[in-house]
């Protein structure tokens, strides 16, 4: 973190240093601005790398940078322990729920089928959580999306028994992709549109807008909250507390891999929306 706040601070103080003589040279000359500028960054320098804040007459730029940085910066560090603490609690839970939960409960009286039902359950649940740290395989290749979106469409409602209605704008819209991974990236929007959603049906919309192919996905939830909005795509980060918080990220990691766009938005009249896009084919 000191390193981050050091480097900052040395480039800024750097192009400050250049203005100054610039701004300098007609008093004091190009030379002395430059020399003056020096001197400064090398005082900088030297108490950054002692652990303390440069010091700097109240009122000048320099005290406005070290002020800025400070506060643009140093809650980082809380926010990424605050964050680190986050993903440890609902990895925590998760495995508790998801794993030990369900081999812990068979008793040594359990049937055999009850047994393997539940070791199922436990080792899907890995499978999930394999799933998010797995790199995409395959290349892009030109594809019309529309079947494709159809598809995984027909597979989420089937297992989330969540309804999916499709608006097509054309029969055909045409993108370059990596098809399996679309269609895990639109799985992994769809569950977070059913979840937040309550269950209620699913809108996806498929058109093609000004040289992109878009693909809108619309719940009927409350909407993100103003937090939901800043955090939606940070690992771990997730208004439910029975899920891992990485549905969203791992998403859009997936999505703009392949070149194309995330926007989230929420809608007038109720619900939020996910929009994916990708330039058209």
């Amino acid at each position: 973190m000191e390193i981050g706040i050091g480097i900052a601070i040395g480039v800024v103080l750097a192009v400050a240093g250049f203005l100054l003589g610039r701004s300098g040279a007609h008093a004091a000359g190009v030379g002395e601005g430059r020399a003056e500028a020096e001197r400064r960054l090398a005082a900088a320098a030297e108490a950054i790398g002692r652990g303390r804040r440069p010091q700097a007459d109240a009122g000048s730029p320099e005290h406005d940078l070290y002020a800025a940085l400070e506060q643009g910066w140093a809650p980082r560090e809380t926010e990424r322990q605050a964050a680190l603490k986050e993903a440890i609690g609902r990895v925590s839970a998760f495995l508790d729920a998801s794993v030990r939960a369900p081999l812990t409960g068979a008793g040594r009286e359990a049937r055999a089928g009850e047994l393997r039902e539940r070791i199922e359950r436990a080792l899907g649940a890995l499978e999930d959580l394999n799933f998010f740290l797995e790199d995409p395989a395959g290349e892009s290749q030109d594809c019309d999306i529309v079947p494709l979106v159809q598809h995984v469409a027909r597979e989420f409602a089937a297992d989330q028994d969540v309804g999916v209605r499709i608006q097509l704008a054309e029969a055909s819209v045409r993108a370059t992709v990596n098809a399996q991974v679309l269609m895990d990236s639109l799985y992994l929007v769809l569950h977070n549109a059913g979840r937040f959603g309550g269950g209620a049906t699913v809108d996806v919309t498929v058109q093609a807008v000004d040289g992109r192919a878009l693909v809108t996905v619309r719940d009927r939830g409350e909407g993100f909250t103003e937090e939901a909005f800043k955090r939606a795509f940070d690992p771990f980060y997730s208004t439910s507390k029975e899920g891992l918080g990485l549905g969203l990220p791992h998403a859009r990691m997936l999505i703009e891999g392949m070149g194309g766009r995330v926007e989230l938005s929420n809608v007038p009249d109720g619900g939020a929306e996910v929009e994916v896009s990708f330039a058209r084919s």
